[in-house]
């Protein structure tokens, strides 16, 4: 069984030993690095921008229809001798699953690798029916000898070395077994063929249901599945209504995405369609019998969310885990509940409960890097930045966060508490460019010996004095956003870039009334406070006549460029 939720000092306690998992954070560094190399070469010569907003709208698309879908996909496939079903939950799913297992005389179940079955905890609901469930993707069936979930979407046991995998293998089969994966690989092999041949059962997840045709389609890198599906006498596929799709069509601009954002392939080494039962000699009158489970369990409700449904569209790629900073560090099973990565952290809320997410989107740094790579164009730091903006609404801030939020709100203010800091750091600076001398309350778990100190004079102080001789005839008319730390800890910086552009023969304006992007309140959860210092940048830009709005910060950028129309939509 998965762990209840915890509370936040707790969950700090658990992120704190996984950055102490040396061979973990080796590990996914390597991956990180590596992966951002092949995606990029496998997407070479391709407009992935453009096929990921066919995916989007593909799915868009889809999830409109759902209800019509199933209604399709349920004629179709009892057309071939497959019997649909519809769970509302969790509970209802298992109990149906439960019930084939029973109404077949099942005792030994054999798995594929199925998220949503995870999602559900379908083998925990068997085995407590007395039933033997054998996961038979080989990372999930070590994490299962483990007792673990899975901590990546595509590789489960990514946060395993080949000593502890040659340690649980030990332990399972009474025999000592050396690291050599190779060798390691042939024992699971011979182990997992025996439960094969004894299995009456097999379940799949499915990457697709196709309404069309009534067929389900499976994206694998193993054999695994495909045997799965074809040696039990009954076979049950289980998904999310969310899988549902009109056509091939479909599947097919998917599939140019898919592979490529999960493990950088043109295509994976198994893409599998069923389409009605397959005959087999190990049921009694040489028929299979088939299931399709579509589980909804908060995906319906999703749909009605008009900022939350985006989630809907995930394919499942995990790449949104591959190029996170945070997974990057502390490992899947601190970055999600069972799905891990960004979309784990809003899964988690939509599937499982708003106790249960609170701690995880705390994680999110908004540093947009799985907005970038996502398969289906989803938000996905947006997504999460509205839950935590729920949370707050839902629960307050604390005194300190709503004093600095009405601080932010008065520019003013704002500033004058950005000079007097300057002044109250001196203790800690020793006169120089950081602050070095933190107590260790701080320190200890930040290392925050080099944080940067607040420049003796701003940039705005500074403007004034700056050498800009006027241009009769400018090439561009540029405007600055400062922003916080490039205005009050990185001056030079814009100093810089003004004698850049004066160069090269552009006018260069500094709004005197700009104050903060707003961004630091996006993230407190306020978005009455974000607007009204949205709207204070808009007037102080809009006095001028400008061609660009140009910042040095990249946070900036994003809350002007994007955060603004989120605040203000409609």
């Amino acid at each position: 069984m998965k762990e209840p939720a915890r509370d936040i000092k707790s969950y700090r306690t658990d992120l704190s030993a996984a950055l102490e998992d040396t061979f973990q954070r080796r590990a996914l560094d390597k991956f990180a690095v590596d992966y951002r190399a092949s995606r990029e070469r496998i997407y070479s010569g391709l407009n992935d921008r453009e096929l990921i907003a066919e995916v989007a709208a593909r799915k868009d698309e889809s999830v409109k229809h759902l209800d019509e879908l199933f209604k399709q996909f349920k004629a179709e496939a009892e057309k071939r001798g497959v019997q649909v079903h519809l769970a509302r939950d969790a509970a209802e799913a298992n109990r149906i699953i439960a019930k084939i297992a029973e109404d077949n005389g099942c005792k030994m179940v054999v798995k594929s690798k199925s998220m949503t079955v995870e999602e559900i905890q379908t083998n925990t609901a068997l085995e407590a029916k007395g039933m033997e469930v054998v996961e038979t993707d080989l990372a999930e069936w070590i994490i299962q000898l483990r007792h673990e979930g899975p901590s990546h979407m595509v590789m489960p046991a990514i946060h395993l070395s080949r000593t502890q995998v040659a340690d649980t293998f030990t332990k399972e089969t009474g025999k000592h077994q050396t690291e050599d994966i190779t060798s390691l690989v042939r024992v699971a092999r011979r182990e997992l063929r025996r439960k094969f041949a004894e299995a009456d059962m097999g379940i799949s997840g499915m990457n697709f249901a196709v309404a069309e045709s009534g067929a389900i389609g499976l994206v694998t890198n193993e054999g695994n599945a495909r045997m799965v599906t074809t040696l039990p006498r009954v076979h049950v596929a289980v998904g999310g209504i969310d899988k549902l799709i009109p056509s091939f069509d479909d599947a097919m601009a998917t599939l140019r995405v898919l592979p490529r954002n999960a493990t950088g392939q043109h295509l994976t080494s198994y893409v599998t369609w069923i389409a009605g039962g397959v005959p087999t000699a190990s049921a009694p009158d040489g028929k299979k019998s088939m299931h399709v489970v579509f589980v909804d369990n908060g995906r319906k409700a999703v749909l009605n969310d008009p900022v939350l449904s985006q989630a809907l569209r995930c394919v499942r790629c995990g790449a949104c885990a591959n190029v996170c900073p945070v997974y990057r560090l502390v490992g899947g099973h601190r970055m999600g509940y069972i799905y891990i990565g960004a979309i784990g952290l809003i899964l988690t809320y939509l599937f499982h409960g708003k106790d249960r997410a609170k701690a995880l989107v705390q994680n999110c740094v908004n540093c947009q890097a799985c907005k970038s790579v996502c398969a289906a164009g989803i938000d996905l730091p947006g997504l999460i930045e509205e839950i935590r903006m729920r949370y707050i609404e839902q629960d307050g801030n604390s005194l300190p966060m709503n004093l600095l939020a009405s601080t932010l709100k008065n520019r003013k203010a704002f500033h004058s508490l950005l000079k007097f800091a300057k002044y109250a750091q001196r203790p800690l600076t020793g006169g120089e460019q950081f602050i070095r001398h933190l107590p260790s309350m701080f320190a200890k778990d930040n290392e925050f010996r080099a944080l940067p100190a607040i420049a003796d004079k701003s940039f705005r102080d500074r403007w004034e004095k700056l050498d800009r001789p006027a241009s009769a005839n400018p090439s561009l008319r540029v405007a600055i956003f400062a922003g916080c730390v490039q205005d009050f800890v990185y001056p030079e910086q814009l100093e810089a870039a003004v004698k850049l552009m004066q160069g090269h023969n552009i006018h260069v304006d500094f709004p005197m009334d700009q104050s903060c992007c707003g961004l630091p309140v996006v993230m407190m959860g306020q978005r009455e406070t974000a607007r009204d210092v949205a709207l204070q940048n808009m007037d102080a830009f809009e006095k001028g006549d400008y061609d660009v709005i140009l910042t040095l910060c990249a946070s900036c950028a994003s809350q002007l460029k994007e955060g603004y129309v989120e605040l203000f939509a409609g």
